[in-house]
């Protein structure tokens, strides 16, 4: 394939999504990480490791704005990226 998509909740987490990655670059396959609807504390997890790998393509990572009971969270989508915005806080109090 020309490219794979990355789920790491389904594939092993973060360690699968490193094998999977090392097995797409030595084959030539590009690849982006997406969210399986994960809350923003999950979401904030994959886009800090989604982060580290430095990938130019566009990732999947707004799912958090589809639920109306999720946790408050510095995450914010502004023109189709994903930004931490330290002036907001996490509020773990639903």
């Amino acid at each position: 394939p020309q490219y794979i998509i990355l789920k790491p909740s389904f594939i092993g987490g973060f360690k699968g999504s490193d094998s999977w990655i090392e097995l797409a670059q030595a084959k030539g396959v590009k690849w982006w990480v997406t969210s399986a609807l994960e809350s923003n504390v999950g979401l904030n997890a994959i886009s800090q490791y989604t982060f580290t790998k430095n990938s130019t393509l566009p990732q999947g990572l707004g799912t958090g704005s589809l639920y109306t009971n999720n946790i408050a969270s510095p995450l914010e989508i502004t023109k189709g990226s994903l930004f931490y915005n330290p002036s907001k806080k996490w509020n773990f109090n639903l």
